[in-house]
């Protein structure tokens, strides 16, 4: 291929040229030039005929030879960089189509002591840019195919640029006003964790990539002081200056952005339309020590129904980079996330819907505090992915964290600093959701605990008594706690599963069965003697201090216990205390009787919670558990929870 440009309308002046005398080379000359520039086919004989709309160029001004000095000013009007692309194309991993450029304004160039000196001021456009991925490497890293488009626009106008470019001193740029209009990018993130556009420039193929990294940081929270931030920025490295930048406001008008993951697997695509908004003036330079922060506004749809909002303040200039931003996202479709469940939890998505609030801050030392509102609603997981790299119980996590109207609603702090190597917003996003959903496993009753204000896991037992199956009052605050979490998660099932111990509970046991006996003396006697005999069916038997010694008397005598007796062979009259040593002691204690108690304990905390308004159809009585020599046990029942 060659480079084939078509010229037509050539017009050239040059004036106040001195041929002789001491001046000679250092009086300026007068020059103006016109044309039309069109590209064209290489030819042997004569020029194509240029078309209407061909590239106009109109210059005038000076040039001195001693020194060496150029000064002009006029139009540049839709030039073909395309055209020339051969030039500098090598340098590229894509295929520039198409990309006129336009500038108005006044150029510079002049040499001095300590080298050449440029200076332009003026307006340029960037019109019609088209540009297409080009062989297989980037093709592969943009997720698409040679020629698929990478960058495209309709126009990039820039007003009020200014350059300066001095020998010794900082780069200087300055653009009064820029606007982006009907713009489309193809972003992928690779295997590796790059960003395809990094590589639309060719770079030394020793070259590394740094992966993402996915450590965990711990929360905490700040916000930027009106009028900016502190900087704390140190000065660079070396001889070399830093640039000074100064941006007017930036508009973003009717953007798309086609967004691919294949750092995940499988992978993950998105559609980003109707992005407008725009991005007020901002400096890389501090001013009195402050970075000045630029308003930002930005909103769009995500995946053509989802609507999408970032406000805030921005320096992408600031190094690191300085924000404090608020994102919100409604109703996003969870269907197409399927890859990053299936990756982090081994289920796929069919259904549900995402809406996220986040706060973004970032100081200018690089410091990210963040917090990340999520609200899924309506979440539904498939089945298990064979073959995918985890799978969590997700389930039985969605029946605990949503409501009764089927919606989570969980808050993500984040912070830590962009100076770490190995610190990455979006995998700790991640991991933070996937240790929730953990925490939603191993210690579910502290989820539901949080939700109906305070206690932890202690809520999954029930402590009794030795011996006892009576639920202590202490425990049923704790049980209507559990009542209040359940009836808000009607996918939620609860199991209960009575304990005892032989080894444990042995004297506790003998106890609580004396005190049956001699409750049920008390009975026998109140039915006997036909007094309170309806009484008896309808309340618990309660006896006082003072009836004990007589009911206890009774239940002796009526025992089959060996009583001491007198010289003449009759009964003894013993103290209370010995009658209950003796009866005690005759007391046995089986394995049969363990089990019992245990089954009890169990009915006892389900017809609790029967009585405070759960379905008897959310609950289970699990096999009860005779619990053998055990350190650190305690006589409780145990409550366990299932999705439906």
């Amino acid at each position: 291929k060659t480079v084939a440009l078509d010229i037509a309308q050539l017009k050239a002046r040059a004036s106040g040229i001195e041929l002789l005398g001491s001046e000679l080379g250092k009086k300026p000359i007068s020059l103006s030039l016109s044309l039309n520039l069109a590209q064209g086919q290489a030819h042997t004989a004569g020029l194509a005929k240029v078309a209407s709309d061909a590239a106009q160029i109109n210059l005038r001004g000076q040039l001195a030879l001693e020194p060496l000095a150029l000064q002009l000013e006029g139009q540049l009007q839709r030039l073909p960089i395309h055209a020339i692309e051969l030039y500098f194309g090598e340098a590229l991993n894509i295929d520039l189509l198409k990309l006129d450029a336009s500038y108005s304004g006044k150029f510079q160039l002049a040499q001095t002591p300590a080298g050449l000196q440029v200076k332009l001021a003026g307006d340029a456009v960037l019109e019609e840019l088209q540009t297409t991925l080009r062989g297989a490497a980037l093709a592969a890293s943009s997720g698409g195919v040679a020629g698929d488009e990478l960058l495209n626009w309709r126009a990039l106008n820039v007003k009020s640029l200014a350059v300066d470019m001095t020998p010794g001193a900082p780069l200087k740029v300055d653009v009064g006003e820029a606007a982006l209009t009907d713009f489309f990018a193809r972003i992928l993130i690779s295997e590796q964790g790059r960003i395809n556009l990094a590589d639309i420039v060719k770079s030394d193929p020793s070259a590394t990539t740094t992966p993402f990294a996915t450590n965990s940081v711990a929360p905490r929270a700040d916000s930027i002081p009106p009028g900016g931030i502190k900087s704390t920025q140190n000065p660079p490295p070396g001889n070399a200056p830093e640039p000074i930048i100064n941006i007017g406001q930036v508009s973003l008008i009717n953007g798309k952005v086609f967004f691919a993951d294949r750092f995940i697997k499988p992978n993950y695509a998105a559609n980003l339309s109707e992005l407008t908004g725009r991005l007020g003036a901002f400096s890389s330079q501090p001013k009195d020590g402050t970075v000045q922060m630029a308003p930002l506004e930005l909103r769009g749809k995500a995946e053509g129904t989802a609507q999408l909002e970032i406000l805030g303040q921005l320096n992408p200039l600031a190094k690191p980079l300085a924000l404090d931003i608020t994102g919100k996202v409604r109703d996003l479709e969870l269907a197409p996330l399927s890859p990053y469940s299936v990756k982090y939890a081994g289920h796929g998505i069919e259904r549900g819907k995402l809406s996220v609030d986040v706060k973004y801050l970032i100081k200018p030392d690089g410091q990210l505090t963040a917090s990340n509102n999520i609200v899924l609603n309506q979440i539904r997981f498939g089945d298990k992915v064979e073959g995918a790299p985890n799978s969590l119980p997700v389930k039985l996590a969605v029946a605990l964290l949503a409501d009764r109207n089927g919606v989570i609603d969980i808050n993500l702090p984040i912070q830590g600093s962009l100076n770490d190597p190995q610190f990455s917003v979006g995998p700790i996003v991640f991991k933070l959701i996937i240790n929730l959903v953990v925490k939603a496993i191993t210690s579910p009753f502290s989820l539901l605990a949080s939700a109906v204000g305070g206690g932890g896991d202690e809520l999954s037992q029930v402590a009794f008594a030795a011996g006892s199956a009576q639920i202590p009052e202490a425990a049923k605050a704790g049980l209507d706690k559990v009542v209040k979490a359940l009836q808000d998660r009607p996918a939620l099932k609860m199991t209960v599963i009575g304990q005892a111990s032989a080894e444990v509970e042995r004297d506790g046991f003998k106890k609580e069965r004396l005190k049956a006996l001699v409750a049920a003396e008390k009975r026998r006697s109140l039915v006997s003697s036909g007094s309170g005999a309806n009484a008896t069916q309808t309340a618990a038997i309660t006896v006082s201090d003072a009836e004990y010694p007589a009911l206890l008397k009774e239940v002796y005598k009526r025992s089959d216990v060996t009583k001491p007796r007198n010289a003449i062979g009759l009964v003894k009259d013993i103290p209370v205390a010995d009658m209950e040593a003796l009866l005690l002691a005759s007391l046995p204690v089986t394995e049969q009787a363990m089990q019992d108690l245990a089954t009890a304990r169990g009915v006892a905390v389900r017809d609790h919670l029967a009585s405070k308004g759960l379905p008897s159809d959310r609950l289970f009585l699990g096999a009860a558990k005779a619990v053998g020599s055990a350190e650190k046990w305690s006589p409780r029942a145990e409550l366990s929870l299932a999705a439906e």
